[in-house]
């Protein structure tokens, strides 16, 4: 991997300008004034700042699109949009941003390099928003066209890419210290694969946190790592009844898990929230309409979406300094919690 390339964006940062003005002086486009031609002319000569092809064919192009792009399983028929009402959420949050600037979404599945290849290097691009992990084959790729991308709710694996999280430690700590309040201490604990989400990593965090501060012990026997789906969560109901004598509590690291495992905890007659609790993370619309309606840690998904396209417009017209964005989380008490 090219480690510090230097990139239209650091010509511009570097210049004081806009991106756009960059791009008008690489393509001879005569809509700057001849000062910042020649400021941005000596900035690329500074920096010995050379587009490639692709940087060049972009910027020749009006930017009319947002790119959300989804790494997809191969022969796999469900995505994240299927999986978790979350995405929906947040793409219309991203769809209605794009429209008050007089862009388009695209959604993009890739599920290997040469089919990213095939999406992106011909688009009219203002920047990406990458939902779900990339590999790191995919950030050189990203990197090479020179506009912003925004990684939401994953690692911050390339320098130049922008990251858009919630406060997932926070809302964690907060879901298991209001558990504590209600007189629980055997809290178990139901999520992804910890190790391969950052996600799942802070809200870990904070579950351990909460814990730790109350002097209860960490019982591996009640972590539960399943899919992150509705599915995942009727599966983990039998481990729960299995060692229900261990748990007055679930902390659920998301709201669509912890539906499921309501109606996984009802098929096998445990009731919430009179034999178990259970606490969600996301308050996706659907908790509203559960039964009991479904206590849990607020993340404003469709504002979360709405960011991540004005983080984009923003960056893309003048380059910021900030490259990480954590947006603010808090609890909303329904009925299934004792």
């Amino acid at each position: 991997m090219v480690k510090n390339k230097i990139t239209i964006r650091d010509v511009a940062k570097k210049a004081k300008v806009s991106v756009a003005s960059v791009s008008y002086v690489i393509n001879g486009v005569d809509k700057v004034s001849d000062e910042t031609k020649q400021k941005v002319l000596e900035v690329i000569e500074e920096l010995n700042y050379r587009p490639d092809i692709t940087a060049r064919n972009l910027a020749k192009q009006e930017k009319t699109f947002i790119g959300i792009l989804m790494p997809i399983k191969e022969n796999y028929k469900k995505t994240i949009l299927t999986d978790n009402p979350f995405y929906q959420e947040f793409l219309s949050g991203a769809e209605y941003a794009a429209r008050k600037n007089n862009l388009s979404t695209i959604i993009i599945g890739i599920n290997d390099a040469a089919n990213y290849s095939k999406h992106m290097d011909t688009g009219s691009f203002l920047g990406i928003i990458v939902l779900g992990a990339i590999e790191e084959e995919f950030c050189d790729r990203l990197e090479s066209l020179d506009i912003p991308v925004v990684l939401v709710d994953q690692d911050k694996r390339c320098n130049d890419f922008i990251s858009l999280c919630s406060d997932d430690k926070k809302g964690a700590y907060d879901a298991v210290k209001y558990l504590i309040s209600k007189g629980h201490r055997q809290i178990a604990l139901l999520g992804g694969e910890i190790e391969t989400s950052s996600v799942h990593i802070n809200r870990f965090k904070g579950y351990e946190k909460a814990l730790k501060e109350e002097n209860i012990k960490i019982d591996q026997d009640i972590i539960f790592q399943m899919d992150v789906t509705y599915e995942g969560g009727i599966i983990a109901a039998e481990k729960v009844k299995d060692n229900l004598n261990k748990i007055s509590a679930v902390f659920c690291m998301s709201d669509i898990v912890a539906i499921g495992l309501i109606k996984g905890l009802i098929k096998r007659n445990i009731f919430v929230p009179k034999d178990v609790s259970v606490i969600g993370f996301d308050d996706i619309r659907h908790c509203k309409y559960l039964n009991p309606e479904l206590t849990t840690v607020k993340q404003d998904i469709f504002a979360k979406g709405e960011k991540a396209v004005d983080i984009l417009v923003d960056e893309y017209n003048k380059p910021s300094e900030v490259k990480e964005y954590v947006l603010p989380v808090e609890l909303v008490e329904r009925e299934s919690v004792r």
